[in-house]
């Protein structure tokens, strides 16, 4: 897998994640499995796209991803000529992701001085925690709701989620998930140093009231946790007046373990080689799948003489752009499949999908000339194994 797939795997896991939360879970009091949850999925969401189990590899589901989704393309341009020599729009992507992270990242480095300046020079009125430093201002030096409240936030390490899901931000400064993530813990980590709290207040009129007070405390930092916080003073009052949710409510935290085997088997379709993939054998049609068995898995896969990349340069250097694609503009993704056989040499090569005009046809052709290849080996046997390849017809540089 490549950097921009396990990138955009990972966000679209984000995205999944968090769209499960705000549906399901928000509004639950279990409060500590809702922190669980959030920390757990920005985890998942980056380790996942890493893990390939082959209970999914070789299944139907994977290949078709694989062959429709991940697989990278040779390209074969209208116009080779005419191709920009200046830096490709990915490249200006990548440089422009690369910025994104250096300004985040001095922003929250900024932002940790000010903390540290704040930790040494405390005074005024608002009150707040940075992992164990805690401090009452003025006036609540004796107020025990308090001093719980921040005493829960130091204890459980919440400062620690705040700086884990800023790390987060920074390396995904370009989605907007990471910034409700990051909302929906501040959150979470208020209900729960509130539930611990009110046990110390008189009520929870009384606590509604203390807070209330506040309204219009300046916020401090966004890295520490503060006692007052007009930003989210609606949610703790709804949430302290709420219910506790009924333990049946706790099946709605298992009800995310399909979202867990839905993205393991879509980042398992990234496995081995993504410029090819295996086929089952019953995808084959006719004579074929009555012959020889054609493997899936081999202990040595087949190979091209001179590596994948020179297969591609193959396959550029020889297929050309069919004149009537081009003049009626027709570009898009042709994949083909074939097989190796034990001998080395292609056959049953079919067009698995077309964009017509003579590009699956050309395709074909070219692929058809291919030198024999090294075959693939298996208990120390030569076998058959099926592979696609996809080719890629592109009108760059055309100037009609």
């Amino acid at each position: 897998m490549n950097t921009v797939q396990y990138i955009i795997l990972a966000n679209v896991y984000l995205a999944v994640f968090i769209g499960f939360y705000l549906l399901f879970l928000k509004k639950e009091t279990f409060f500590q499995l809702n922190r669980a949850y959030l920390i757990g999925a920005l985890l998942m969401s980056f380790l996942i796209p890493s893990v390939q189990t082959n209970w999914f590899v070789h299944s139907d589901v994977v290949n078709e991803i694989k062959y429709t989704v991940f697989l990278k393309p040779v390209t074969i341009l209208a116009d080779p000529q005419a191709s920009p020599q200046s830096l490709t729009l990915s490249q200006w992507i990548f440089f422009l992701y690369i910025a994104g992270i250096a300004i985040f990242s001095i922003s929250l480095v900024i932002r940790l001085l000010a903390v540290k300046k704040l930790v040494k020079v405390s005074e005024g009125t608002a009150s707040y925690s940075f992992f164990k430093r805690i401090y009452l201002g003025d006036g609540q030096i004796t107020n025990k709701a308090v001093s719980a409240h921040e005493s829960i936030h130091a204890s459980q390490w919440h400062s620690a989620d705040i700086l884990f899901v800023e790390l987060m931000v920074i390396l995904n400064w370009f989605n907007p998930v990471v910034y409700i993530f990051r909302k929906e813990l501040k959150n979470v980590h208020e209900f729960i140093a509130d539930e611990g709290a009110l046990k110390l207040a008189a009520s929870k009129k009384e606590y509604a009231l203390l807070l209330l007070s506040q309204t219009f405390e300046t916020p401090i930092n966004n890295l520490v946790n503060t006692f007052f916080n007009q930003n989210l003073l609606k949610q703790r009052i709804m949430m302290i007046q709420r219910n506790k949710s009924r333990k049946r409510a706790l099946l709605k935290y298992g009800l995310s373990a399909p979202l867990f085997v839905m993205m393991l088997i879509f980042s398992s379709a990234t496995v081995a080689n993504p410029t090819a993939v295996l086929i089952p054998t019953k995808h084959l049609q006719g004579k074929s799948a009555g012959e020889d068995k054609v493997f899936t898995v081999v202990e040595h896969t087949p190979t091209f003489a001179g590596g994948t990349s020179k297969f591609y340069d193959f396959l550029g250097r020889n297929i050309h752009y069919p004149a009537d694609a081009r003049e009626k503009k027709i570009q898009g993704k042709v994949i083909l499949t074939f097989i190796v056989e034990a001998d080395g040499s292609l056959t049953h090569i079919k067009i698995l999908r077309d964009i017509g005009y003579g590009c699956g046809k050309e395709a074909a052709r070219v692929l058809a000339m291919s030198p024999k290849w090294n075959p693939g080996v298996q208990n120390g046997h030569k076998v058959r194994v099926q592979y696609n390849v996809p080719v890629s017809f592109t009108l760059v540089g055309d100037k009609g």
